[in-house]
């Protein structure tokens, strides 16, 4: 009796690599090779499996390939090529989902509508072009044996295995506490957590360019949080930003001045296994007697916030000025050291004019804590002039820190809700740039044509449209298709490969008919080396027989209309639109004042064509405003 022959077991980041041809036939080779084929379903869809093993854990995970025939899908369009910007790239004949199911899933029969599910570890859509989309990626949040790093290693190694053209994804990716790592990363990182594998900005919504989302990360990391507790005044969101500044400057021992130097080292106590112990202050030696005499009458005084003494205080400034003329006198002996009384009002005249506001709050900053250091205000020992200096502040003349109790270092839940925290601060004190970065979500990767591997000859080859096909086509260009030749292939061998590759990806091109070359010179006997191409080129390829009149034409479907909104876009990113009924010109429904959660009017009209959906806007400088999802504008 024959028994089927063993596969090997691959380790998720060895899977083969012996791949050299092009993505089409490269995916075949994967699946026949490789895999087992596990079911047929009638809707053209067949199910291939095998089991690669995680070098970490030594886990068997199971990977499922649904290869799709598009001819025979209910959804032969691909709304993920629309918002990626591929909406007018040709209909691919098949697609790929390749699928690493739930923890819950392993060795159980495959559910119904099983690329339909949200549960899946790793959910990835290959075109047969090479064009393909990172759809859900979840790693140990979700209870999963695998971390979200190991799930995109494998991906990212598979995807450079098959020789993949370009993967899109659409980054809405969110921590244990519902936050959006886009914005996470992008304030501690510069740039968000897909960047590490080599994805980079595609585009952002809302017309939002690559160089305004680096301008608004900037704004926003480089932002101090002592600026960042005077713009939020009094609320209870500035209490809880200032006791967690207090808390984890003393912890790292740093200045934390940043919200990117905050946003780091609270994700790093976050994910940290081990806290290293905490220093123990060394006791000093006893001083000398006038000193220690002083240093009694000091350690009388008990350290209290500022912001608590201005409120005591019986004053005709309002708390939010004092405590701005605070930090600024703060910032002035952090720059400075030491200085006298006069010195500090002269410092502190430089951003503040009002000098009976000054010489009030000079009165009453001593021996109080501001930004997270103390303010000392002392004699000078042999001129007896006052002088003022920071100090790290005094567990033991906090009066709101107990003095017995040693700091401790937080939960992890702990950490977690003031990550919470300082999210929200920032996005509170820079709503503008955090929605600018919020609205950046779609990255790319794009591999370049490999042809350095062998002694083979690699080529893009584009179709050219005759004049009177371009009629029928939008004026977009199409994607090329790789072909793969032998050292010493003919003029023929390229024409017949590149009708073949034509003919097998693309569903308006099943009997398409090369023709003639473009850019390569030559009979058809004749090399095509000899002929002026060079190895990695890009060349026309001339023919006819494409069904212009298909329905499967474009992957975002033929009924795309134009997009043409006052914030710029000009095409589909993925947002909610509505159409004008007139010029039949799309618009986000944002930008013209439509909420989210409120159905679209039954007849809409744009500014252009009469309507008033604008009015209670007030442009300024020709620039449209963001409605905001946080808060009010």
């Amino acid at each position: 009796m024959r028994t089927a022959r063993a596969r090997p077991v691959h380790g998720m980041r060895s899977f083969p690599t012996e791949f050299a041809g092009a993505f089409r036939d490269n995916i075949r080779k994967l699946l026949e090779e490789h895999c087992e084929k596990y079911d047929v379903a009638a809707n053209g869809r067949s199910t291939w499996r095998t089991r690669v093993r995680d070098e970490c854990t030594g886990a068997l995970v199971p990977v499922y390939a649904v290869e799709e025939c598009v001819n025979l899908s209910s959804s032969p369009f691909c709304d993920y090529c629309r918002c990626a910007g591929w909406g007018h790239h040709l209909v691919s004949r098949r697609r790929y989902h390749i699928i690493i199911p739930s923890f819950e899933e392993w060795g159980k029969p495959l559910p119904e509508n099983f690329i339909c599910r949200q549960t899946h570890l790793l959910h990835g859509l290959l075109h047969c072009n090479g064009f393909g989309h990172l759809l859900s990626i979840r790693g140990c949040s979700s209870g999963s044996r695998l971390r979200g790093h190991d799930l995109m290693d494998f991906w990212d190694h598979l995807c450079r295995s098959l020789c993949t053209r370009s993967v899109s994804v659409e980054d809405l990716s969110v921590n244990s506490l519902s936050l959006p790592l886009r914005l996470l990363y992008s304030l501690s990182h510069g740039q968000p957590w897909f960047a590490r594998w080599g994805y980079n900005f595609s585009h952002g919504c809302y017309g939002i360019t690559k160089s305004t989302y680096h301008d608004a990360i900037d704004s926003v990391s480089s932002l101090r949080v002592d600026s960042l507790l005077a713009d939020l005044g009094d609320s209870p969101l500035a209490k809880d930003l200032r006791h967690i500044v207090t808390v984890y400057r003393k912890l790292s021992g740093e200045a934390l001045g940043t919200i990117r130097e905050f946003v780091l080292y609270l994700l790093g106590l976050r994910y940290k296994e081990n806290y290293p112990p905490l220093a123990v202050v060394p006791h000093s030696p006893s001083p000398p007697a006038r000193q220690r005499r002083q240093s009694v009458v000091s350690r009388r005084k008990r350290c209290r916030d500022f912001d608590e003494v201005a409120e005591s205080l019986q004053s005709r400034w309002p708390v939010r000025r004092l405590r701005y003329a605070a930090e600024i006198i703060a910032d002035a002996l952090r720059e400075h050291g030491t200085l006298t009384r006069q010195e500090v009002r002269d410092a502190a005249r430089q951003a503040i004019g009002d000098t009976g506001l000054i010489d009030f709050v000079v009165k009453s900053i001593g021996d109080t804590i501001v930004g997270g250091q103390t303010v000392r205000r002392t004699p000078h020992p042999r001129t007896r002039v006052l002088e003022f200096s920071l100090d790290d502040v005094d567990m033991s003349t906090h009066e709101h820190l107990d003095p017995v109790k040693p700091l401790t270092w937080p939960s992890k839940e702990e950490v977690g809700r003031d990550i919470d925290t300082l999210y929200q601060s920032a996005v509170n004190g820079r709503w503008q740039e955090a929605r600018v970065i919020l609205d950046c979500k779609h990255w790319a990767k794009h591999w370049e044509l490999r042809d350095d591997a062998d002694d083979k000859l690699r080529f893009i080859v584009e179709w050219r449209p005759m004049p009177w096909e371009m009629a029928n086509l939008r004026g977009t260009p199409l994607p090329g298709e790789v072909v793969v030749l032998e050292p010493h292939a003919s003029m023929g061998d390229l024409l017949v490969t590149a009708e073949r590759a034509m003919r097998d990806t693309y569903c308006m091109m099943e009997r398409f008919r090369a023709q003639a070359v473009e850019g390569v010179y030559g009979d058809l006997w004749e090399p095509v080396m000899s002929g002026g191409a060079q190895s990695g080129a890009t060349i026309g390829i001339l023919g006819d027989g494409v069904d212009l009149e298909s329905t499967l034409r474009y992957e975002g479907g033929d009924d795309m209309g134009a997009v043409d909104c006052w914030c710029g876009a000009r095409e589909d990113d993925g947002e909610r639109m509505v159409s004008c009924d007139v010029c039949a010109t799309w618009h986000h429904t944002r930008c013209v004042g439509m909420d989210d959660d409120k159905q679209t009017p039954s007849m809409f009209l744009c500014p252009r064509c009469g309507g008033s959906s604008f009015d209670s806007f007030d442009f300024d400088d020709g620039k449209w405003p963001l409605t905001l999802g946080w808060g009010e504008e």
